[in-house]
């Protein structure tokens, strides 16, 4: 019988129980302010906030910079759908910006242009996310950024514990960085995300935005209300849950040994498919955390995803570009060649299993069954 590797599982030890315990009896301090202290500490940014997902977060960080209905933001057309979405929620307009070959994060020549195209005060923002735990240049982002005149928000939904040039990334200079608790296409059991800053104008602003604008009538946040409170602007309830707090914690906790298991499966399948026909492996600057491990197929990639389910593998992909999806293609009517890099990567990627509790024999099964798939391959 053929072992099923499946694309994720979580891993959970007795850290999650006994946090979850503490908060359903009511004991010790609150989960959600650990959280927000322990990633503080851990990122070296000055302000943090925990919310209720990523996307959350990613749409307090546009509520913080007073997106305005016409405001233009942009990202690349190789991420997730919630990059554009929280976007469009201002009736804003998202501009796309094609990827790179290699890392797959965004073209920072092509941004580049495209902000000296694009000079207007409409232009407010840049969204960039870090592709599979890779971040790009961020040095010449920030140049890039700062000779425009817009600002920056990092998604790193994929990038927690990351680093660039030695410095975690969500303490390099952007205005807001983003994070997730549940990466994208993975079954989490928990929905969590993080914004953090350090500019306290923007952190009070998401803060107060977090939980439906209600104060306590003298500026006091909502956490400081009894009974009496005012409402001052229009909010969400994007607050985080005790419950999911103290699940998020205990992962957190264990996200440096995470990132090392996932560097060690990473070393193993770069070893093992070296040289392997019709597979092209990522490249790693030395820094990357490989949430995601990538790889590209040269031809027929469905023909090779649908063999390997065969092995009982289970693959994932990262990402359908934007301009492909029906309702942007629609919207703005782009064509299915206006942005060609991140036409012809979606072609040919796709994601091995790559997580904590994936054993070094699994690797190796996801490993034969690529070796003897690509032997067949046509």
């Amino acid at each position: 019988m053929t072992k099923e590797i499946p694309f994720y599982t979580p891993v959970i030890s007795g850290k999650e129980n006994q946090y979850i315990n503490e908060v359903l009896s009511l004991d010790g301090k609150s989960k959600v302010e650990a959280l927000e202290k322990s990633l503080q500490e851990y990122i070296g940014a000055k302000y943090v906030l925990a919310v209720n997902s990523g996307t959350s977060a990613l749409h307090l960080a546009m509520c913080a910079l007073d997106l305005k209905r016409g405001d233009k933001v942009v990202c690349s057309v190789n991420g997730y759908p919630d990059i554009p979405e929280v976007v469009r929620h201002f009736d804003a307009e998202p501009l796309f910006v094609d990827c790179d070959a290699d890392g797959y994060n965004i073209d920072l020549e092509k941004l580049d242009e495209l902000l000296a195209k694009n000079r207007s005060k409409k232009l407010r923002a840049v969204i960039v996310n870090h592709m599979a735990g890779q971040s790009c240049d961020i040095k010449r982002l920030y140049e890039i950024a700062k000779s425009h005149n817009v600002q920056v928000v990092e998604d790193a939904s994929d990038a927690m514990g990351s680093s660039f040039g030695g410095q975690k990334i969500g303490s390099t200079g952007a205005d807001m960085t983003t994070f997730s608790f549940a990466p994208h296409l993975h079954q989490s059991i928990v929905q969590g995300g993080i914004l953090v800053t350090d500019d306290e104008s923007l952190y009070e602003r998401a803060k107060l935005i977090r939980t439906h604008a209600i104060s306590d009538g003298r500026g006091g946040s909502y956490e400081q209300v009894d009974y009496l409170y005012d409402v001052i602007d229009i909010g969400w309830k994007y607050d985080m849950s005790e419950i999911n707090a103290a699940v998020c914690l205990a992962q957190f906790e264990k996200i440096d040994s995470f990132i090392l298991r996932r560097q060690a499966i990473a070393k193993r399948y770069l070893e093992r498919l070296q040289g392997v026909a019709h597979v092209k492996l990522p490249k790693d600057n030395g820094e990357h955390i490989f949430r995601h491990f990538i790889i590209e197929i040269d031809k027929n990639r469905d023909h090779f995803a649908r063999e390997l389910k065969k092995e009982g593998v289970s693959i994932g992909l990262h990402y359908i570009p934007l301009h492909l999806t029906s309702y942007y293609k629609k919207k703005y009517d782009i064509k299915v060649f206006d942005f060609p890099v991140a036409l012809s990567v979606f072609q040919k990627v796709m994601s091995l299993p790559i997580y904590n509790s994936l054993s070094d024999e699994d690797v190796d099964t996801v490993c034969n069954a690529v070796i003897k798939v690509a032997k067949a391959h046509i």
